[in-house]
């Protein structure tokens, strides 16, 4: 506003489009205390996702960049964690519950320490195939508020960092916090808003803030990150 008494031309309503993209633009992150607990998924976020039916070969398992030095980012945080994550090609029977527990994991926990010195806390998995019931397995919270109870950690101290709607739904559910990375499948949401000139971090508030408008409603809000480190760095940049 001017202080000068000239009317101004009325300029015309901004479309609701630009609403929308002015509105995305300018928003940021939630503000939230750093967490006691960080949930992790795992393809996509820890190791490289490899498509469906995911990694059933220990030698197609290879880290995320930079997901090590994020993990012992947290260990040194004294920030616990868990891993809470889908297998369904166990109940599919294309692997042994066996080779996932021991070789995957096992290869997986061997790598990080190798790389970083990092630790994870328990590796929760869902391995029943998706035509079979199962409240466990995401988008149902069941893993998460199984690592909340296990940890003594209450929802608002604990953050789940995914690539999916699926892990956005889980962590909805259980009512902790909701870290999306652009790594994974998340790499459609970040060039979505690379597309839109927006920066990371980045909150997405409601359905007209997504990009690729594939998040339901119970989703919202969910911040928007990079990397899993970059998630650390953001989230324990005052701390």
């Amino acid at each position: 506003m001017t202080s000068s008494m000239r009317v101004a031309p009325r300029a015309s309503t901004p479309s609701r489009a630009a609403r929308t993209r002015a509105r995305a633009t300018t928003t940021t992150t939630t503000t939230r205390r750093p967490p006691r607990l960080v949930l992790l998924d795992r393809d996509g976020v820890i190791n490289v996702d490899v498509g469906a039916p995911g990694v059933t070969d220990v030698k197609d398992f290879r880290l995320v960049r930079n997901a090590a030095r994020a993990i012992r980012a947290l260990n040194d945080a004294n920030v616990r964690t868990c891993v809470c994550t889908n297998q369904t090609a166990i109940g599919k029977g294309l692997v042994e519950a066996s080779y996932v527990t021991e070789t995957i994991h096992g290869a997986m926990r061997e790598t990080l320490a190798r790389d970083a010195g990092a630790e994870l806390g328990t590796i929760y998995y869902a391995w029943k195939a998706r035509t079979e019931p199962c409240g466990r397995r995401k988008p149902e919270p069941g893993m998460l508020l199984e690592a909340l109870e296990e940890c003594g950690v209450e929802a608002a101290d604990a953050v789940f960092v995914g690539d999916t709607v699926t892990d956005m739904q889980a962590a909805a559910r259980a009512g902790v916090g909701r870290a999306l990375v652009c790594t994974g499948y998340g790499e459609t949401m970040g060039e979505a808003l690379r597309a839109r000139n927006v920066s990371l971090p980045h909150t997405i508030v409601m359905r007209a803030d997504d990009p690729t408008m594939s998040f339901p409603d119970e989703c919202f809000p969910f911040d928007v990150y990079e990397d899993l480190y970059h998630f650390v760095r953001c989230a324990f940049a005052d701390a």
